[in-house]
């Protein structure tokens, strides 16, 4: 036997005596830089255990010289081949000698797979994509609970989980030998996400300063995550961001700027409950020295993970659960480097996936690898690649099909996913880093995924992986988690996408929609669309899940109607919407009732021009050649609908109708022709004696049971549809006697198909204001 590799099954006594315990906090309990031959035959008997296999087994041996070989003949095959004739030979020796195995003794035949392993592994770092690179990485403590707390300072403040540092592995693979970079210059703190410029000469992360007592949130000393910046060859080091917020994860844009994750939108999630005040962090950017931060995205829920896809977007993951569920649809999206045209890639109809982490492009690829994870866990999963070209929505149910997808480690359970494909991992990849679409870095841990309320810790090493199923120890340190690897090495940047925001529209966006009726779901043909509702979704500004509550749904968020638009004869529509705003939007038949509408939000960059081919079209779909009738004239705008919708209110809204037309016979008093249900407005604990009445009779979509439908919206299956109320309305007894004229009947018909909310505001003292049917102001900033 020849190579490098020949060291790592014949290694001396001590490194024997390593491998007898077994177990990688044996080997990892000798850490200097000639323990890493131990460590990483501890790691390949914990990965055999993993599979549920026996180290030096038949199976064992011929699972790898399965791996070895696949990967000799990918290797030889690429232009830029190593010369591979030495490790060629030496597995064509193994193969024959692993034939004779059922001969061998024990320690024989684990003796043989030793040697086929050690030849994979020299085979895998003469890959040209890792040979020779240093790789970059940062070590870290992270709180394990759910995947929204662990990139907010404060709960590493309040955990104690500090410590870490952004440091280079000089020969990955060959030693443990590591350089600090920040080398002291940094007080204790607390780290995470990590990245380098195309040219390979500015590191980028996040930091946080530790604190010598547990904060109160919000209070003086509390700390917040910053994005610093890193020479690499260099002395210098400079923070770019400051003030009392989290910003995290910078992503160098091929224009120059940086792209980052903020709370600086202001407002929290809607489903917190009272120990968590977790802060919305949306998609912004800035200028390379941290000047000129503004938002991209208006978004009233969190976002995730920022990188570039290969034609010059970002691709991000966003959590998205307008009236739906707050524990899946977490998707990826991309969008332009202005914050244009945001678009779902895949992972916002599909609760089999709970949650899309970590999105990266394959370099030399049209695909994209991502983490598949868990809403109620820190960051990490299983390995997918998805083709977005690909991806689309099953016809009947709505949901993400899979079709795109190639799971690349099926022996990692999507955490949390449906039952199919769910349980808890037992190990998990995490800032999987892609070389090609057959080579990895990874960080992994042979551990549980952890999770909240759960023990397990964050383990992670940084590892080799590639597609043949060979996952190799480059570096661990038992101490900490070690993550984020990265090639030191310069990439060719993408593309840069030139903004098209026209500054004449000032604070406002035009949408233009060629045809409504081009649907996923088909409209129903007896009930054409006359107009389009649009609906401002208010970010939350309370820290607690339904404190205050909004109405009857569950976590619900408060909203405004802010009008409707014509929709032309040919389906089309051309309209003006204010920029900056979380928005959604229904289609209206000519009666006023919302026949099909949104689960999703959309926003708009001031100056934007967006297009849409129909209401839900199937992706892909192309518009019509013909010209849109919506086109001939000018933009329409948004005609206000009733007071009452700007924000909701119901005492000002509703109650006018039934105090006008319900209440003689709904006064609660007994005699001819009175009703035991009582409409009156009197306040009746949070809301009103006829909202609280009214119960029985109305449906609305939700993040529980109560929900019409769980994942998308079907068409003639909106709250007015679904809602008793209308038809009781028109029944026998109120036909006749009850005629409603259309202004009254408008204002039922957007209260039900807004998701019959009570109030519109989170804050209490407005919410006094709105159950005593006064007008309250929407807030500026939102």
């Amino acid at each position: 036997m020849t190579g490098w590799w020949k060291s790592w099954w014949c290694a001396g006594a001590a490194a024997a005596g390593v491998l007898a315990a077994g177990t990688l906090e044996a080997a990892e309990a000798e850490t200097p830089a000639d323990a890493l031959p131990a460590m990483v035959r501890a790691d390949w008997a914990a990965q055999e255990a993993r599979l549920g296999r026996h180290a030096g087994s038949a199976k064992s041996t011929g699972e790898a010289l399965r791996r070895t070989g696949l990967l000799l003949n990918d290797l030889r095959a690429r232009p830029d081949a190593p010369d591979l004739a030495a490790e060629s030979a030496g597995l064509e020796r193994l193969r024959a000698a692993a034939g004779q195995s059922d001969d061998l003794r024990a320690d024989t035949r684990l003796r043989l797979y030793h040697e086929v392993l050690a030849l994979c592994r020299e085979t895998a770092l003469k890959n040209p994509l890792l040979a020779g690179r240093p790789l970059l990485f940062m070590k870290r403590n992270r709180f394990a609970c759910q995947m929204l707390h662990e990139y907010i300072a404060y709960f590493n403040q309040y955990s104690g989980q500090f410590g870490g540092g952004v440091f280079l592995l000089e020969e990955p693979g060959r030693s443990l030998k590591t350089r600090d970079l920040i080398g002291g210059r940094l007080p204790p703190g607390c780290y995470t996400s990590l990245a380098l410029s195309d040219d390979a000469r500015t590191v980028y992360f996040a930091f946080a300063e530790r604190t010598e007592r547990k904060p109160a949130f919000g209070s003086p000393d509390q700390r917040y995550y910053h994005v610093y910046c890193l020479d690499v060859a260099g002395d210098r080091l400079g923070r770019l961001t400051d003030g009392p917020y989290d910003d995290i994860d910078p992503c160098p844009l091929p224009d120059g700027g940086i792209a980052i994750l903020s709370t600086r939108r202001g407002g929290y999630t809607r489903c917190n409950n009272p120990w968590e005040p977790i802060a919305v962090y949306t998609l912004h950017r800035m200028d390379a020295d941290g000047a000129n931060l503004r938002g991209l995205s208006f978004h009233e829920t969190n976002e995730w993970h920022p990188s570039v896809l290969s034609d010059g977007r970002i691709a991000y993951c966003r959590w998205d659960y307008v009236d739906r569920s707050a524990a899946n649809y977490h998707g990826i999206w991309a969008t332009n480097p202005d914050g244009s045209n945001p678009v779902a890639l895949f992972g916002n109809y599909t609760s089999r996936i709970s949650a899309c982490f970590q999105p990266y492009a394959v370099p030399g690829s049209k695909r994209i690898l991502f983490v598949a994870g868990a809403h109620h866990a820190d960051v990490g999963g299983c390995l997918v690649l998805l083709d977005a070209s690909r991806a689309a929505l099953d016809e009947q149910s709505g949901r993400d099909r899979f079709d795109a997808l190639e799971v690349l480690t099926p022996e990692v359970c999507f955490p949390e996913g449906s039952e199919k494909d769910g349980g808890w991992p037992k190990s998990y990849f995490h800032a999987p880093r892609p070389l090609s679409e057959n080579y990895y870095l990874v960080g992994f841990s042979h551990d549980p995924l952890p999770r909240m309320g759960g023990s397990e810790a964050d383990t992670t090493g940084i590892y080799y992986f590639d597609r043949f199923g060979n996952l190799e120890l480059l570096y661990r340190d038992a101490s900490i988690a070690s993550t984020y690897p990265i090639p030191l090495a310069p990439h060719p940047a993408a593309p840069v996408v030139p903004s098209t925001l026209d500054p004449a529209l000032g604070d406002e966006a035009e949408l233009v929609l060629t045809d409504v009726s081009r649907s996923q779901f088909p409209l129903p043909p007896n009930r054409p669309i006359r107009s389009l509702r649009v609906f401002q979704v208010l970010p939350k500004t309370t820290p607690t899940a339904n404190e205050p509550r909004i109405g009857h749904a569950n976590a619900e968020g408060a909203r405004m109607a802010l009008g409707t638009v014509p929709v032309q004869s040919d389906g089309s529509a051309w309209f003006r919407v204010p920029a900056r705003k979380p928005l959604y939007f229904q289609a209206v038949d000519g009666e006023g009732r919302a026949v099909q509408g949104m689960r999703s939000i959309v926003y708009l960059q001031p100056g934007e021009r967006r297009s849409c081919v129909g209401c839900h079209e199937p992706r892909g779909s192309s518009p019509s050649r013909r010209t849109a009738a919506a086109l001939a004239g000018k933009p329409a705008a948004i005609v206000p609908g009733p007071d009452g919708t700007r924000p909701f209110c119901y005492p000002r809204l509703v109650q006018p109708v039934l105090d006008r037309y319900c209440v003689r016979c709904h006064d609660g008093t007994k005699g001819a022709g009175k009703s035991a249900l009582v409409l009156k407005g009197d306040a009746d604990g949070p809301f009103s004696r006829s909202y609280n009445s009214l119960k029985p009779y109305l449906r609305w979509y939700e993040w529980g049971g109560e929900s019409i439908t769980e994942v998308a919206t079907h068409p003639g299956r909106l709250g007015a549809d679904e809602s008793r109320l209308m038809e009781i309305l028109a029944d026998a007894t109120h036909a006749g006697s009850l005629r409603l004229p259309p202004e009254a009947r408008e204002r039922l018909l957007v209260w039900l198909d807004g998701n019959v909310p009570f109030y519109g505001v989170y804050q209490k003292d407005q919410q006094r204001r709105q159950q005593a049917g006064l007008a309250v102001a929407p807030p500026e900033t939102q």
